[in-house]
């Protein structure tokens, strides 16, 4: 499939308060994350490069130990296997889109 739209892929929850869509490619995966105000990722690492694109809010990241303020229009950068995680503060939901390489064969839901 060549062409996608985020308004007909149905959201995932992964737990209350956080949920996603994805899209994946043969060797690209994208990941559109919802996340609530107060809720975010523990501290975690794998072995995808990934990048992250806020639209909207604003959450602290912290990426090998250095912590960032991050809202609309910022990028964070997180290589392979490096402690990463992060906890939206601002009062609007999160929306950011996750970009892996390779694919995230754990977010898949089996079968697929």
């Amino acid at each position: 499939m060549a062409f996608y739209n985020w308004d007909k892929i149905e959201w995932e929850t992964v737990e209350t308060g956080i949920k996603r869509k994805i899209i994946t490619g043969e060797n690209l995966m994208l990941v559109l994350y919802e996340i609530d105000s107060g809720k975010g990722l523990k501290e975690h690492k794998h072995p995808h490069e990934q990048f992250v694109y806020v639209f909207k809010g604003r959450a602290e990241f912290t990426v090998d130990g250095e912590k960032a303020i991050v809202g609309p229009g910022d990028v964070v950068h997180v290589p392979p296997n490096v402690p990463h995680g992060g906890k939206v503060i601002s009062d609007e939901p999160l929306l950011e889109l996750d970009v892996f390489y390779p694919i995230r064969r754990d977010f898949l839901k089996k079968g697929k």
